[in-house]
């Protein structure tokens, strides 16, 4: 039997024969996990959200009523040479009609009789920028191209959901290191359990010359275990608590978004596998340090 065989055999009979400590350590991580996953899902769903809130990144320059095409490519030419804009959209005041026609739905036809003449829309540039915080003056320099005569903007808007956002990755990052401390807390008193329970033997592999990885090998696969088996109770945990909650928004709460739990699956399995391995090894390896002679 090789080393890795025997290591996993002895791994398992650790698990069985401390079963009560392995079941509360698995369901204290698969709770911890939860709540995390949790976390994750709030602020990756409320990213998803305030991203969907349209011309939030948009400055709208309207150009005067008698502006002539050259007017407008001169124009347009100076915002794309500006600092922070991403994009420029020239729309005609013909095609702000038509946007107009397609939000009036059935009554689109109150608008049909509008000559060109009668238009009373006026060129404009939709002007996407990158960063909030030049929005303000590339709003001030768009102000003052001449042929500009008024500009709409959303910058309080902007700034606001940016904070939103900065504050909830913080939390973010707050409960994810909570989490990752009870983790190791509960995976460190469970294998603590372990070792007692074979500190005789440990004993004597150390007295007949087996080396510390040797002795410690067993107790880092009977963590990474533990931290597989609290895996797969949070996810599948997870799914139904989620599964659940996407349906009562989705029939009661219209207005509001989910990500759907497949996309969601494949950051909570790396999010969860990385902070129950890392646990796992971490608690292991500090369990076992003082018998193996570390």
């Amino acid at each position: 039997m090789s080393r890795f065989a025997e290591a996993f055999v002895q791994a398992v009979k650790n698990i069985f024969r401390n079963s009560l400590a392995t079941l509360v350590t698995v369901l204290i991580l698969a709770a911890c996990l939860v709540f995390f996953g949790a976390v994750l899902s709030l602020s990756d769903n409320i990213d998803y959200n305030l991203a969907d809130i349209t011309d939030m990144n948009v400055i709208e320059a309207f150009l005067e009523y008698d502006s002539t095409p050259e007017d407008a490519e001169r124009i347009g030419a100076e915002i794309r040479a500006m600092d922070n804009v991403v994009s420029v959209e020239y729309v005609s005041k013909a095609d702000g009609i038509a946007a107009m026609q397609e939000e009036f739905g059935d009554y689109a036809y109150l608008l049909e009789d509008i000559s060109e003449e009668e238009n009373p829309l006026s060129d404009c540039f939709r002007i996407t920028y990158a960063d909030n915080d030049k929005a303000t003056t590339l709003d001030y320099a768009v102000k003052q191209i001449e042929g500009v005569r008024k500009v709409n903007s959303r910058l309080d808007l902007a700034a606001k959901i940016d904070s939103v956002e900065h504050g909830v990755s913080i939390l973010f990052v707050a409960f994810s290191i909570l989490c990752a401390v009870i983790c190791l807390f509960v995976v460190i008193n469970t294998l603590r359990l372990s070792v007692y329970a074979r500190r005789g033997e440990i004993a004597i592999m150390r007295y007949i010359g087996a080396g510390r990885v040797y002795i410690a090998r067993p107790f880092v696969i009977e963590g990474l275990l533990i931290g597989l088996m609290g895996t797969l109770v949070a996810y599948f945990t997870e799914k139904i608590i989620y599964s659940a909650l996407s349906t009562f928004v989705a029939e009661e709460m219209n207005m509001i978004k989910l990500y759907s739990f497949a996309e969601l699956t494949p950051k909570l399995m790396i999010s969860f596998l990385v902070i129950s391995f890392v646990t796992g090894i971490v608690g292991s390896i500090v369990s076992v340090g003082k018998y193996a002679g570390a």
